[in-house]
């Protein structure tokens, strides 16, 4: 294991198709909401991007609403604007809306008549900060944070298509990354960061997939959600490092009543319920429900998203009915693909590196620093 560094290799990547300005990542905070109400850490202006006006410039106690209204950007107090408007904080100040900090600049534009749309253009290491602690608890060792923090950079960096079409690159929920903000900020999780500046994880010359999840169960899963690209990084593998005295979701039990599950799924009454396909790490592909109007079978990521992820932690699971619902004994939490996050606290406290960690969970991959074009 001590050798697993070998794997990675140190190169330079230049991403041609990104420019020096894809350090600015767009985040998209709300979108399609009635009113925001704006302010800041200190002094901040607040600029009117139509007419590329500064309209107002103030100290951060004061609180502007915002709305949309007669056609433009309603600013409390100050005016009705077209917009879009930028809350832009002064020296060392962050941005604040609705009362949560952000570094970076405050995009509020109008979309839809009367909705409004709030975009954080923020530095990608900045972005990195309200992120590593979202996604990993800062009580996990250094080396586990800073693999967080490559595989978080890369993943943002391979992702900036995802909402194109809203216009912003990455949302601050699951569906992307978790991203709290200067309130999710902290000393050891800032440090990751900066201790990994620009580092990311490629395979034959492309940004790779850094899927992770929070506990494998002791066995990772192999890439689900399409054959498409190179993921011969994403296979299934044991994992013998997280099974933690305090992973309470190592292993689980949950049970659900079929009368649940039959009004989720609009079925007819439940008579049992079985696993009907499994995968090559063990996992339930499908399920299968027999009910009075017939048989069912049902894709299990889709159950546990309709059951929900809290309850069906994973679908490394058996079942067994009680004749009233079906008892799931699982392992896991999470998707199981790539990264375990609790696996990488067990590597990090048995003295594993964050490159030995990274090289563990995507056998074959290259850690390197990314650099952009017109970045000399």
């Amino acid at each position: 294991m001590k050798n697993l560094s070998r794997i990675l290799c140190l190169l330079i990547i230049l991403l041609s198709s990104i420019t020096a300005d894809a350090f600015l990542l767009r985040v998209g905070l709300k979108e399609s909401v009635s009113k925001v109400t704006v302010s800041a850490t200190s002094y901040f202006d607040l600029i009117d991007m139509h007419t590329n006006r500064v309209i107002l410039t103030t100290y951060g106690w004061r609180n502007y609403r915002i709305e949309a209204e007669n056609g433009g950007l309603s600013v409390e107090g100050v005016g009705t604007f077209y917009g879009p408007i930028i809350l832009a904080p002064i020296s060392n100040a962050s941005g604040k809306v609705d009362d949560r900090a952000y570094r970076g600049k405050l995009e509020i534009s109008r979309t839809n008549g009367s909705r409004i749309m709030v975009v954080n253009i923020v530095d990608l290491e900045e972005y990195l900060y309200g992120v590593v602690k979202s996604e990993m608890s800062e009580s996990f060792p250094i080396e586990a944070l800073k693999a967080q923090a490559i595989i978080a950079r890369t993943f943002a960096l391979s992702n900036l298509k995802k909402h194109q079409d809203k216009g912003y690159h990455l949302c601050p929920t699951v569906c992307c990354q978790v991203y709290k903000g200067v309130s999710a900020e902290s000393k050891i999780t800032t440090a990751a960061v900066d201790q990994t500046l620009s580092l990311v994880l490629s395979y034959e010359g492309s940004l790779a997939r850094t899927y992770y999840h929070s506990c494998c169960g002791g066995k990772t899963a192999p890439f689900i959600w399409n054959k498409q690209g190179e993921t011969s990084y994403l296979q299934s593998k044991n994992c013998p490092f997280c099974n933690h005295a305090r992973n309470s979701s190592y292993s689980w039990t949950q049970r659900i009543s079929f009368y649940e599950i039959q009004k989720a799924f609009n079925t007819g009454k439940i008579t049992n319920i079985s696993v009907n396909e499994y995968d090559e790490s063990g996992r339930a592909k499908t399920i299968l429900i027999c009910h009075g109007a017939g048989n069912s079978t049902i894709n299990t990521n889709k159950f546990r998203n309709i059951m929900g992820y809290t309850r069906v932690k994973s679908t490394l699971f058996t079942l067994h009915n009680d004749g009233q619902g079906v008892v799931f004994n699982g392992k896991g939490y999470g998707h199981g693909v790539g990264l375990c996050q609790w696996g990488a606290r067990g590597m990090a406290e048995a003295g594993y590196s964050f490159k030995e960690i990274l090289g563990f969970y995507y056998s074959g991959v290259c850690l390197q620093k990314i650099v952009f074009e017109g970045e000399k």
